[in-house]
């Protein structure tokens, strides 16, 4: 670890005219021993105001870790005051306070760090007018400027002059560029545009951030941006945002802008200027790539998913499904307007090389779980072409292209093709086990893959036998997850050679139909599967002298 010297710590004063060094500064709320110097955890700076004083000393190179807790950006009251963003400082919270590294930190979420706007703690009882302006300014800052697991609360940005009324959470303005990580941007709202965020002449990035009932004003419920370039959101979620038009993202003539893997649900525009989920227009050019946009709301305007007016929309590999009209009404004209649409399921259908329009088959979109089953048609019917340069990982930090083997290939794109929407249906039970012959037998060992989402009710899974050399017979045998050991189950005769077959579609519980080359056989019926309960599934083939040889199991989970 390194740590900063004495003449960069507060309170030096015979080294101050020293040169400062880069190094670790650490920011612990709660602590309320050691020197406060913020050279170690035992010294952290300390209090409400410990990041402000952090933030204060900080210089390019260093990186600041704040511990769990909700800090201010000042105690004097000025609504002007905000945590400035610093060129080369990055910022990491959501640390329990032993942390050297970020990678040491808990998952985000578990110890939450909070920046507030709520200068006189007086939220909790509704008065949000003497809260700061925004939360986070950028100040001119570059992609080196990094705010990483955070959470972000209460801006209210309904002040005049020097952007005071847009972007309560953060303003990036006048080339602000920052990298944003793993934040929660949580009830900010102005009262001109950008209740998350206000982006103007900037190209900021958001990776894994979320953006939760925020309040834009005019503009753009959790974000506004106008004349701005190469602006990233990648496996974003917006929920519950609201403003008179767009309701969670607005993009007004700018350029270059890059929507992936995002997730929008339950955002509402209030006026005529429509798009519950974005809207978009004024020039300028936007793609809008593997996104899930449901049922978000149009009050006035009939377009409660993704409205254009004049800007150039590439959208594709995106899901449009359930957003509303002012009646409620989901038909097509509430999900899509003024984009053309590819590779996309459009509730209600739209023209375009490989729409569809059937149930995106979630696997429970009232509790807001929107991954798909395996039977959804948005599986593997993607284009990869349209997938940008780098996007490798959807919504969830899954694969973001990985084939199902029991799923025809509807898309386009060689060896897998990418699903719809912004969460891709994973297999990954595990690597292939191989079937290691006995020592009397004959001919090429086989292996056994696992592939599909065989946890979830109702959904498929599918083997792969590989290596099978001919004339032999290969076998399959289950076992419930109270033995130790498959025990036989229903056998399944393969015609060999066998190169791949779709296995177990579950009803409900059940093991329905499987399927496979060349023939049809069927797993016992009525065979419940608990919840948590794992199955093992074995292959077995012997040669001609009639020599068994079994392989280990794969074994498989139920949610």
């Amino acid at each position: 670890m390194k740590l900063h010297p004495a003449s960069h710590l507060l309170g030096s004063v015979l080294l101050a005219s020293a040169p400062a060094l880069a190094g670790d500064l650490f920011v612990d709320v709660s602590l309320t021993t050691g020197a406060g110097t913020g050279g170690s955890w035992a010294d952290a700076f300390q209090g409400p105001l410990g990041l402000k004083d952090a933030l204060a000393v900080a210089v390019a190179g260093d990186r600041i870790f704040v511990a769990q807790g909700t800090y201010l950006p000042t105690d004097t009251g000025a609504r002007t005051q905000s945590f400035p963003l610093r060129d080369g400082v990055e910022l990491y919270g959501g640390c329990v306070g032993t942390e050297l590294e970020p990678a040491e930190r808990p998952p985000i979420g578990s110890a939450p760090t909070i920046l507030s706007a709520d200068l006189a703690g007086n939220d909790a009882s509704g008065v949000i007018t003497d809260n700061s302006y925004h939360v986070i300014r950028g100040f001119g800052v570059s992609a080196s400027a990094v705010l990483d697991g955070f959470v972000v609360r209460g801006g209210f940005a309904n002040g005049s002059g020097a952007s005071n009324d847009r972007g309560g959470g953060i303003l990036c303005t006048g080339g602000s560029n920052p990298t944003v990580r793993s934040c929660s941007f949580e009830s900010n709202r102005c009262t001109f545009g950008g209740g998350a965020g206000y982006i103007n002449g900037s190209s900021p990035t958001f990776t894994d951030c979320q953006f939760l009932d925020n309040i834009g004003g005019s503009y753009g419920g959790a974000f506004d941006m106008a004349t701005a370039s190469n602006v990233r959101f990648d496996r974003c979620t917006f929920i519950g945002n609201s403003a008179a038009r767009a309701g969670a993202l607005e993009i007004f003539a700018s350029s270059g802008i890059v929507v992936t893997n995002c997730i929008f649900r339950g955002n509402v525009s209030t006026g005529s200027g429509g798009g519950g989920g974005l809207w978009l227009g004024s020039g300028g050019s936007t793609q809008v790539v593997n996104c899930t946009i449901v049922e978000n709301q149009g009050t006035t305007s009939n377009i409660g998913g993704l409205y254009n007016q004049g800007a150039s929309v590439t959208l594709r590999n995106s899901i449009l499904w359930g957003n509303m009209g002012p009646s409620g009404a989901t038909n097509a004209v509430n999900q899509l307007s003024g984009a053309a649409a590819q590779y996309c399921l459009v509730q209600g259908g739209a023209a375009g090389s490989g729409n569809v329009s059937s149930d995106p088959v979630f696997v429970d979109a009232a509790s807001g779980d929107l991954r798909l089953r395996g039977t959804s048609p948005a599986v593997d019917a993607g284009t990869n072409a349209a997938l940008p340069a780098g996007i490798t990982l959807d919504a969830a930090g899954e694969p973001r292209v990985l084939d199902l083997w029991a799923v025809p290939n509807t898309g386009v794109g060689a060896g897998g093709v990418v699903d719809m929407g912004a969460l891709e249906v994973q297999a990954g039970i595990g690597e292939p086990v191989a079937c290691t012959p006995n020592a009397n037998s004959t001919g090429a060992p086989s292996s056994l893959e696992a592939n599909g989402s065989p946890h979830l009710a109702d959904d498929l899974l599918s083997f792969r036998v590989t290596g099978l050399p001919t004339g032999r017979f290969a076998y399959f045998v289950m076992a419930a997850s109270s033995g130790s050991t498959p025990v036989a189950s229903g056998v399944l005769c393969l015609a060999p050679p066998l190169v791949r077959f779709s296995g177990a579609v579950l009803n409900s519980g059940p093991f329905g139909v499987v399927e496979f080359s060349p023939s049809l056989a069927a797993l016992p019926q009525n065979t419940t599967i608990a919840v948590g309960e794992t199955w093992h599934f074995q292959l077995w083939h012997r040669d001609v002298g009639a020599t068994s040889n079994f392989s280990d199991a794969v074994a498989v989970t139920w949610e």
